[in-house]
């Protein structure tokens, strides 16, 4: 509940000074991967913006999915050019993740938790569409490396999405 409260603050803050501002979901993760991805992004000017993705994974038995039972991301946007409506960017982001673990019978009768939470930083690239009426078609791809718990988490994150959404 802390996470969605921050998440809304968050989206009120930029939303009551912003003057481009974009939500999206990402139907990439939704078909393929049972996964509910939303982001928010605000544009800062031409040539820069930032935003936080916020990622559910409702998965558990797929052998191609995220790890990761939720990720909050946060993210800045460089846009290296533009080709009319389209602009292109490199990505910096930071993945606060959460997942579980297996367990072997000794970790169990251990005590021991079956789930992890770290942070990764990675670097990531994309597309972006805009149309004149505020339709937006966004798509990336990115990896992240997970730097604290990496005995029990995964190493790498992936960032991969096709998103659509509005801009407003």
């Amino acid at each position: 509940m802390k996470k969605i409260t921050i998440l809304l603050l968050f989206v009120v803050t930029f939303t009551a000074s912003a003057q481009k501002n974009e939500i999206k979901l990402d139907v990439f993760d939704i078909l393929a991967l049972k996964t509910l991805d939303v982001s928010f992004e605000h544009v800062l000017n031409s040539e820069a913006s930032v935003g936080v993705s916020v990622l559910f994974n409702f998965e558990d038995s797929a052998s191609f999915r995220y790890k990761e039972s939720f990720m909050l991301t946060p993210y800045y946007r460089q846009h290296l050019f533009n080709n009319g409506n389209v602009n292109f960017f490199g990505e910096l982001f930071g993945a606060l993740n959460k997942g579980d673990i297996a367990l072997s019978p000794a970790d169990i009768q251990a005590n021991k938790d079956d789930s992890y939470t770290d942070f990764a930083f990675g670097l990531g690239f994309g597309g972006k569409y805009v149309s004149d009426n505020g339709f937006v078609v966004d798509f990336h791809a990115g990896i992240g490396r997970n730097l604290f718990n990496t005995d029990v988490s995964r190493d790498i994150v992936p960032r991969v999405g096709i998103s659509v959404g509005k801009q407003f």
